[in-house]
């Protein structure tokens, strides 16, 4: 779906938006919640989305009111989205190697924790999964329970 710019201005105690992209698309609020609601309800008017769509738009905000606190804010909000996209690339980096070291090397989750910086239970949460719900990539080391059994009893002659 598109990404929305929405431009905030402020006009005494009420927060003013347009959304340049759709013509006539604009609106007001006294609080920045509610001018979020506002704002999504006429980009899906003014786009002919059905209302499902409302919680699933993408808006990118910007606030020009002038004010030096608010331009900090501005840029604090920058940096949050450019951590959170960083944080979801280190993720996926992490759940591959982890991965790769439990299965591949055959280390244990215990062991996989503290060379990637995680809990071995977040380790165990990291790994693939089957339909089930278990593990779906055994540690390479690993055996069945029936076969821990199997090795522990005396053949019978």
């Amino acid at each position: 779906m598109t990404t929305y710019e929405v431009h905030v201005t402020r006009e005494g105690d009420q927060w003013l938006a347009n959304v340049p992209e759709l013509e006539g698309t604009q609106t007001y609020a006294s609080n920045l919640t509610a001018l979020d609601r506002y704002v999504r309800e006429i980009i899906v008017l003014a786009a002919d989305f059905p209302s499902s769509a409302m919680a699933e738009l993408s808006l990118e905000w910007s606030y020009d009111v002038g004010d030096e606190l608010v331009q900090q804010a501005n840029a604090l909000r920058a940096e949050r989205a450019e951590l959170a996209a960083k944080e979801t690339q280190l993720e996926q980096a992490t759940r591959e190697l982890a991965a790769k070291l439990t299965h591949e090397l055959g280390l244990s989750m215990r062991d996989t924790g503290p060379l990637l910086g995680i809990s071995h239970q977040r380790v165990s949460q990291l790994r693939p999964k089957d339909q089930s719900g278990r593990s779906a990539v055994p540690a390479k080391n690993s055996r069945s329970k029936a076969s821990k059994l199997a090795a522990r009893r005396p053949e019978a002659v």
